[in-house]
């Protein structure tokens, strides 16, 4: 096995065990949340509906750490107790959420459905990042009032000031995310291999989906 599957591999089980022991401790919801995360990164390869394409290594590892740090590290070892652990660990979430919508304009420019602005794509990942975050900011307050969860808040901080004070660090992600993403692709070479890849999947499904279609007797 590869090195690179390797550490794919690692924190996926940890993850995992993550979820069994969520489960077997009767947080259902938490260890579900566990599951949904391991789908999330596997979405490329089902989108375009083939095993080689998936994120750039680094982001890949991001996304993944991230989920550790939040779900074994933060809750169930219980370091959320840390003062700003929580923020630390929002600024690098909004900075990936950047990060991957970058790649997202990046694979829309490489399939000539949109044109290189800048300035237009730069604010469309800003408000794309903060969009994300609002509407994890909802669905914490959801999950608070119908499961009877404590996720507003921080140890130093009240639910209103904690909630504006996340929404400002997606914004600050944000706009990192757009200067290191065309940093990211234009300086390294395999990440923008992996992504030109995916587009190449992404083109050929299509083109097959277009081929079935004009067959198809009428």
């Amino acid at each position: 096995m590869s090195s690179a599957r390797i550490l794919r591999a690692l924190p996926r089980i940890a993850i995992l065990a993550t979820a069994v022991a969520e489960l077997v401790a009767g947080d259902v919801l938490y260890g579900a949340f566990c599951l949904l995360v391991i789908a999330l990164t596997l979405l490329p390869a089902l989108h375009v509906r083939h095993l080689d394409a998936k994120l750039p290594l680094e982001l890949e590892l991001a996304v993944l750490w991230l989920m550790i740090a939040d779900m074994t590290l933060g809750n169930w070892l219980g370091l959320y107790r840390l003062t700003y652990y929580d923020k630390v660990l929002h600024l690098g979430d909004s900075l990936l959420i950047a990060m991957i919508g970058f790649l997202a304009v990046y694979v829309l420019h490489l399939t000539h459905r949109t044109r290189y602005h800048p300035w237009i794509d730069g604010l469309a990942i800003l408000l794309l990042t903060l969009g994300v975050g609002a509407l994890w900011e909802i669905a914490e307050y959801g999950v608070d009032q119908l499961f009877g969860r404590r996720t507003q808040g921080s140890p130093n901080l009240a639910p209103l000031d904690d909630t504006m004070f996340d929404l400002m660090l997606d914004g600050l992600g944000g706009i990192l995310g757009s200067v290191f993403g065309t940093l990211y692709i234009r300086y390294s070479r395999r990440s923008r291999e992996t992504v030109e890849a995916f587009t190449e999947l992404l083109r050929a499904r299509r083109s097959h989906g277009n081929a079935k279609v004009a067959t198809r007797p009428r």
